[in-house]
């Protein structure tokens, strides 16, 4: 039936929300854009309900009912000594490292092996078998590349392989807190947006307590007014002690001494 042959009144027609927003004041309109705003950036971060299989992935779990967790895989990027095999597959001759004295960087429980000649740079000997040294000043001054031989701590950077007798092994002892930085793999994450907003936080705080419009900050901005004053005073004076000396024929050691004189 026809609406108007109810008893009910007719229903009111719905507004879209882009309506309703149009029709708030200004400050009402400009609150609901950021908690929209707010809302899609939270949807974007929520995990979603399963992962989406691919046939880049060596391994995947595409159950809602288990991890959304999806293994991407490198085999594109497998560099030469993953594709061919290295120095500890095929051997060191086999890869081009020659050298009559064997050397190993022990670090923890891994051992990396090269050969290395005599007076080499050890600096290009850790590079050669893929040993992270951390350097500062590469003068050997400030000690940040410093690994133990023998029980003696030697900078990397300034020294050279020595001579070592047939058969021996030059070990040398890396620090196990000397770790290669990782890399950030993403620009923007959920901890990068939570630490923005908490170091935005601590700003609007410190400004608020500190900044110029709080007790302490007009009391700096008072002090260096005060201070600008003074000096502005001393200079003005100097002047003035110039230009009398330089009427009275005098330099201006000499008019300062005759005025001090003259108070005394």
């Amino acid at each position: 039936r026809p609406w108007h042959s109810r008893s009910s009144p007719p229903p009111t027609p719905r507004r879209s929300d882009t309506a309703a927003r149009a029709s708030m004041p200004a400050p009402c309109r400009a609150l609901a854009t950021r908690v929209l705003l707010v809302a899609a950036g939270a949807a974007a971060l929520a995990p979603a309900p399963f992962a989406r299989c691919s046939s880049r992935s060596t391994a995947a779990v595409c159950s809602p009912q288990r991890s959304h967790i999806v293994m991407k895989d490198w085999s594109r990027r497998a560099t030469l000594a993953e594709k061919e095999g290295g120095s500890a597959d095929l051997g060191l001759e086999a890869v081009g490292i020659e050298g009559d004295i064997a050397v190993e960087f022990l670090q923890g429980n891994r051992t990396l092996r090269t050969m290395a000649n005599v007076g080499q740079p050890l600096s290009a000997v850790a590079a050669q078998a893929g040993q992270f040294i951390k350097y500062k000043c590469k003068k050997g001054e400030c000690g940040t590349c410093a690994v133990r031989v023998n029980g003696e701590w030697i900078r990397t950077c300034s020294v050279t392989v020595p001579y070592m007798p047939k058969g021996e092994t030059y070990e040398i002892f890396v620090r196990g807190t000397m770790l290669e930085p990782k890399k950030a793999s993403r620009f923007f994450s959920a901890r990068s947006f939570f630490d923005g907003f908490r170091n935005n936080l601590l700003g609007m705080v410190g400004f608020v307590k500190e900044g110029p419009l709080s007790r302490k900050g007009k009391k700096v901005f008072n002090d260096r007014i005060e201070a600008e004053r003074l000096l502005q005073e001393k200079v003005a004076a100097r002047k003035a002690a110039k230009k009398a000396a330089a009427e009275a024929g005098l330099t201006l050691e000499e008019y300062l001494a005759r005025e001090q004189q003259q108070l005394v």
